[in-house]
């Protein structure tokens, strides 16, 4: 039998311990299986549907409704949300590629997970990161061969 809390939990329970994160109740949608991590600003939501990909949410309403109202974030229509995919993070997959070889779905959760504890600032909600105007400067910047680090500074500075 698939296991999947127990695997999500493997690579994000530091969302939990270390970032006081709320888990809640698994649930299928259609043929997906979501699992939904509350924090104070954002909603990291992971989907398996054959293979895992990571959801960043950030409502428009009180987030606070989805614990106390025992509401999940489909309850609520799409358009309530900011929504990003976590993949935005790293556009040439060279993390993605630098995870040493595992079953393909669990390769997936480490990278999601790889990406957040290398992204902290989405973790505490600061989502300009995954903004399409933060990914636009970074491709403008790679064309003039402008140093990562500096680029990424710049483009995150310019994404305010």
């Amino acid at each position: 039998m698939f296991n999947n809390n127990k695997l999500i939990l493997k690579y994000f329970n530091f969302l939990i311990e270390k970032h006081n994160f709320t888990l809640l109740p698994e649930y299928n949608y259609v043929w997906e299986i979501h699992t939904e991590f509350i924090g104070e600003k954002i909603i990291i939501k992971i989907i398996f549907d054959g293979s895992y990909f990571v959801e960043i949410l950030k409502p428009k309403f009180d987030i606070n409704k989805l614990i106390v109202e025992n509401k999940r974030t489909i309850d609520y229509e799409y358009k309530n949300y900011e929504h990003y995919y976590l993949s935005y993070l790293d556009p040439d997959k060279k993390i993605y590629n630098s995870i040493p070889n595992k079953k393909f779905y669990e390769k997936n959760l480490d990278y999601c997970s790889t990406l957040l504890k290398q992204n902290k600032e989405i973790i505490t909600g600061d989502l300009r990161k995954l903004t399409r105007k933060y990914r636009l400067c970074v491709k403008f910047f790679q064309k003039l061969h402008l140093n990562e680090k500096k680029r990424n500074k710049i483009c995150f500075l310019l994404s305010k």
